[in-house]
């Protein structure tokens, strides 16, 4: 299947080459030649507030999420600086890429876990993917995949070992490696 068709089961295709394309417009504005990207730096730049909240124990499985109209992110201060940063990422994700959709009634905080009902809504997808390339952008990682471990690679960029595997499959998959 390529990468934007539409599946059968009647939900739009995430749009991996809009998400990737902007990631990469906002790290060339900003200049960012070397890692870790700070997200925070980047919402800073775009004019969104970050907050930290010790989030209630039943919404402990919440990352975080964006308040739209607000343009402030809140995120949960019960979890690693990686998932911090992820969280900031993809919800920027958000901000940039579906300001709409952030602000409708069709936005939900979404549990980290990744359990949804069907199928994984394609603002999300696309949120993701605008995160990891926003932290682990494709230049950046080819200085470094030819001498360093995926731990490394993931300690240098401040991300999971799974972002900087995924990010280097892509980086190759789409020519860029």
């Amino acid at each position: 299947m390529k990468e934007n068709a539409v599946p059968d089961h009647g939900v739009r295709a995430p749009n991996f080459r809009k998400a990737r394309e902007e990631a990469a417009r906002l790290i060339k504005e900003l200049g960012l030649k070397e890692p870790p990207v700070d997200p925070r730096k980047v919402a800073e730049y775009l004019g969104v507030s970050v907050s930290y909240y010790d989030f209630p124990e039943e919404f402990k499985n919440v990352s975080g999420y964006i308040q739209s109209q607000e343009r402030n992110i809140i995120v949960n201060n019960d979890q690693s600086a990686n998932r911090m940063f992820f969280t900031i990422a993809h919800e920027l994700g958000h901000d940039v890429l579906h300001r709409d959709y952030a602000t409708s009634n069709s936005y939900r905080v979404l549990p980290r876990n990744d359990k949804y009902e069907g199928i994984k809504p394609p603002e999300e997808v696309e949120a993701d993917i605008f995160a990891a390339n926003l932290l682990v952008p494709f230049p950046l990682l080819k200085k470094y995949d030819d001498f360093a471990s995926i731990s490394e690679l993931a300690r240098l960029f401040m991300v999971s070992n799974d972002v900087v595997r995924n990010q280097m499959y892509w980086m190759k998959a789409t020519g860029n490696g």
